[in-house]
C-alpha cells in the first residue's frame, strides 16, 4: 500500500507540475497562426531571427496541451519563432497548414502527420521547398522523412499489454473477457493496438483472454458512448484497454462506481492520477509518453537542422507505466 501511494504521488506531482508549463499554451483553429517568441533575457543563444512552423494533428486533451507547452519553450529558450497551427484531424486543413508555412518560407517545419499515407504528399512539397522538416509523435510514408521524435507506439500498446498479462495471471487465472477501444484511423492508434495484442498474445493463445469486441473511439465522449455499449452488448467484461488518452477518460466515466471493471491505457492526466489516489478506482494502468519532452525536442531538432543541416534522425523518449 505505501509503494502504491508514494508511486500515484509521484505521477500527481509529474502531471501537475506539466499542467503548469502547459497551462498559459493557447490552441489554434486551423490555419490561424499563433506565435511564441523570447526576449533576448530568456533565450540561450539567438537563431538569427529564425522561424518554425508546428502543424499539430489537433488540440483535443491535456496531451497536446503539453505539447504545445513545450513546444513555446523551446522557442523562448533557443529565441526563435515558433508558430503553432492545429489541422482539427483533416488532412486538408493540414495540407493548408504546410502550405502557408512552405509561403512564409519558415526555416524549418515540426509535423506530427495526421495519414500515413495521406500526409505524404504535403511533406513532400516542405522537402521540395528545401524546408527541414522534423516528424513529431507520428510518421508518413514518404521517402524524404529523416528526422522523427516521439516514441515507439508499438512499445507504447505493448508495455500495457505486458501488465495486463501479469495482473491477469494474478487476478483471472481463470481466465477473463476484454474489450479495446480503438482508432484504425492514425497510424498511432494501430500500431498501439497490435503492439497491445502482442503484449497478452500469449494468454489468448492459451485461451485465459478473450477479446469480446473492439470499439473505434478517440474523444471522450466517444469513449464513454464505446463503453457504455460494452457494458450493453457484452456485460462479462472485466477489463477495458483504451488506446489513447481521450477515450480513456470516457471510459473512466462511464464506468463510474463500478469497482468490478478496471481500465488500463495509455497516456497520463490528471485526472487519472487523482484516480488512483482512491482504493476503489476503476483506473488500473496508464502507460505515458512524456509529451512535453516530445514538443520541445522537435522544436529544438528541427532548429538545429536548419542551422547546421542535421540532427539525430531518431529520438524516441522514454515510457513509464503507473499502476495501482
Amino acid at each position: 500500500m505505501l509503494k502504491k501511494f508514494i508511486t500515484v504521488i509521484m505521477v500527481l506531482s509529474l502531471v501537475l507540475a506539466l499542467a503548469a508549463c502547459g497551462g498559459g499554451a493557447e490552441t489554434t483553429a486551423p490555419a490561424q497562426v499563433t506565435t511564441t517568441e523570447a526576449g533576448a533575457d530568456e533565450t540561450e543563444a539567438p537563431a538569427e531571427d529564425m522561424s518554425v512552423g508546428a502543424v499539430i494533428m489537433n488540440t483535443s486533451g491535456e496531451w497536446f496541451a503539453e505539447v504545445i507547452a513545450g513546444m513555446e519553450k523551446a522557442g523562448r529558450d533557443l529565441g526563435v519563432k515558433v508558430q503553432i497551427v492545429s489541422s482539427e484531424n483533416d488532412v486538408a486543413v493540414e495540407a493548408d497548414n504546410m502550405d502557408a508555412f512552405i509561403a512564409q518560407k519558415v526555416d524549418a517545419i515540426a509535423m506530427g502527420p495526421i495519414s500515413a499515407d495521406g500526409s505524404v504528399a504535403a511533406f513532400d512539397r516542405a522537402f521540395d521547398a528545401d524546408i527541414p522538416v522534423v516528424s513529431w509523435n507520428t510518421t508518413c510514408n514518404s521517402d524524404n522523412l529523416k528526422y522523427f521524435v516521439g516514441v515507439d507506439n508499438r512499445d507504447l500498446g505493448k508495455k500495457t499489454g505486458e501488465y495486463m498479462t501479469d495482473f491477469v495471471n494474478e487476478n483471472y487465472p481463470d481466465g477473463v473477457k476484454i474489450a479495446l477501444l480503438i482508432s484504425n484511423r492514425y497510424e498511432a492508434g494501430i500500431q498501439r493496438t497490435e503492439g497491445f495484442k502482442e503484449g497478452i498474445q500469449a494468454l489468448i493463445d492459451s485461451g485465459v483472454i478473450e477479446i469480446v469486441t473492439e470499439v473505434e473511439a478517440e474523444f471522450k465522449e466517444e469513449g464513454l458512448d464505446a463503453t457504455d455499449r460494452i457494458l450493453t452488448g457484452f456485460p462479462e467484461t472485466e477489463l477495458i484497454w483504451a488506446w489513447n488518452q481521450t477515450s480513456m477518460e470516457g471510459a473512466v466515466a462511464a464506468l463510474a462506481g463500478k469497482e468490478d471493471i478496471k481500465v488500463m491505457g495509455t497516456d497520463m492526466a490528471i485526472s487519472f492520477a487523482k484516480a488512483m489516489l482512491e482504493p476503489d478506482s476503476v483506473l488500473q494502468a496508464v502507460t505515458t509518453q512524456q509529451p512535453f519532452e516530445i514538443g520541445y525536442t522537435a522544436i529544438k531538432n528541427a532548429v538545429e537542422v536548419a542551422k547546421t543541416g542535421a540532427a539525430d534522425e531518431e529520438v524516441l523518449v522514454p515510457l513509464q507505466t503507473y499502476t495501482m
